[in-house]
């Protein structure tokens, strides 16, 4: 039997029916050519090496760095005299203006001119390449520092006492991790800016300035005042941040595998390690704990705002509303104190949300509720003490009320304003009376209350006392003279009596 050819003289395989058959085509397109597998994981695996150098080169700490010169730049800025002490007043006085107006800008603009980045790299640097030198003169100019800013925040917050406690004084007393970020952030970019050998236009201090200007005024805003909770929280805040500023610098020295400190004797080489890790674990022990601490409070803070948001979506269908929050930590265990107005809630609403609290993870914190007085109740005793009885007549009597309120506040305000037109500038009223009249010696003034038993007046009445040289015709004509003229001069009728008893 004859193969079938085709008309170019190939067999068409009719001797094989299952290669020909729909099932044996579609077996061979699902199936690709072992060739083809292997080009496309060939050039995968190339995009993915070249992909993974591209990175490299993009996040690459090592690219343009000059170590040397590095840490000869850290080590001249750990340098605080002559200029650099003007322009660190100049800044402290800038951020405490900022500080006691509320003003952020002004507090950014002393930012940009502050010089407290120097010492703090220094110290990174130090304890990164066991230089005890260099450590004790950054620890030594960045002490000078603190006493000369808060020496100087301290005297102008004596000088220019603010009226009230402004957001961004509070904000200075307590550390946050924002806070804590902005201070690492800051000292990362001011260590990796500053290795460059082609400096670059970033502007590193203003990031580390934020996390240090501002807790320094404020500590001396708390000493001017004998505010210690000032005092001591952003005391308190501006060592964590230098911390945390310091160590991206230490991590960086490490990682880079800056030259380490030559001491030429054995002994000094390992007394000095010694001394420097004795300084980190007495600086990062402190700090880790204060930063744990700050961690679970900010975790304890999510929380709650999670579980209010729970509150707030359990009373949507309902005619009460949460107005305001607050966490209380002073007692033994946590407090969340939430305000409620409109309808008071329910029992087993209550109920449900202390079981929500376990959802939360604040299974250990209390719930205060201050819920709304039941306004039914209220109007009802209302009601009952006014003897009315339709919604009306409670309306007219409410508003028989607020008018009678009007009317007294009015007649309050009208008596004040009238003993206050005479007795408002006493100091100048007193310098011109001496100018008038030399030979008077004391004078007294009140809003006198005359009654003739069928009416009751309110007399303004001067007392005055010459001097004893001082004839009597002349003491009757200055009190005539006297009295006409503060009558014009106060703008009301006045009284004047020649008489003082001692």
């Amino acid at each position: 039997m004859e193969t079938p050819t085709t008309p170019n003289g190939e067999e068409t395989g009719a001797e094989h029916p299952a290669t020909s058959s729909p099932q044996g085509n579609q077996a061979q397109q699902d199936t690709p050519p072992p060739a083809n597998t292997s080009r496309i994981r060939r050039l995968i695996g190339i995009l993915a090496v070249d992909l993974w150098r591209f990175l490299k080169e993009v996040f690459s700490l090592t690219e343009g760095i000059d170590r040397e010169a590095t840490a000869e730049g850290i080590r001249a800025d750990v340098n605080f005299k002559g200029h650099g002490a003007w322009i660190l007043i100049a800044a402290i006085l800038t951020a405490s203006i900022g500080l006691s107006v509320g003003n952020i800008p002004i507090i950014i603009g002393a930012m940009l001119i502050s010089p407290l980045m120097g010492p703090i790299l220094g110290i990174g640097l130090a304890a990164g390449t066991y230089d005890f030198p260099l450590l004790k003169k950054s620890l030594t100019n960045l002490g000078i520092m603190m006493v000369i800013g808060i020496a100087i925040s301290a005297m102008y917050f004596l000088v220019i006492p603010i009226p009230e406690i402004n957001v961004e004084l509070r904000d200075r007393t307590q550390a946050t991790l924002l806070a804590i970020g902005v201070a690492f952030v800051g000292g990362a970019a001011g260590i990796i800016a500053g290795s460059r050998s082609q400096k670059s236009n970033v502007v590193p201090g203003v990031a580390i300035a934020t996390a240090l200007m501002p807790p320094l005024c404020t500590v001396g805003f708390g000493l001017a005042t004998l505010r210690w909770e000032f005092f001591f929280g952003a005391l308190y805040l501006f060592f964590i941040n230098s911390v945390f500023i310091a160590l991206p610098t230490f991590l960086y020295i490490r990682y880079l595998k800056f030259p380490m400190k030559q001491v030429l004797d054995a002994a000094k080489e390992r007394r000095i390690r010694w001394q420097i890790g004795i300084f980190l674990l007495i600086t990062m022990v402190p700090s880790a704990f204060i930063f744990v601490n700050v961690l679970q409070n900010s975790f304890f803070e999510s929380d709650t705002k999670r579980f209010i948001v729970a509150v707030e979506a359990s009373l949507e269908q309902r005619n009460t509303t949460l107005i305001d929050y607050k966490i209380d930590t002073d007692g033994e265990s946590p407090v969340i104190k939430i305000a409620l107005i409109g309808d008071p809630i329910s029992d087993d609403l209550r109920n449900t949300w202390i079981r929500m609290r376990s959802d939360y993870g604040l299974e250990k914190v209390e719930l205060d509720i201050r819920e709304p007085r039941d306004f039914s109740k209220a109007i009802e005793e209302i009601r009952l003490e006014s003897k009315v009885g339709s919604f009306d007549q409670l309306q007219d009597y409410y508003q028989r009320e607020l008018a009678r309120r009007d009317s007294t506040i009015a007649s309050l305000n009208a008596r004040i304003g009238k003993e206050a037109v005479f007795s408002g500038n006493v100091d100048q009223l007193g310098a011109e009376l001496k100018s008038l009249y030399p030979n008077m010696q004391r004078f007294a003034f009140a809003n006198f209350y005359e009654s003739n038993f069928a009416q009751l007046d309110t007399i303004s009445t001067v007392v005055v006392k010459w001097t004893p040289s001082t004839p009597a015709e002349d003491r009757a004509a200055n009190a005539k003279r006297l009295q006409d003229w503060l009558s014009v001069r106060l703008g009301k009728q006045v009284r004047v009596v020649e008489h003082w008893v001692e």
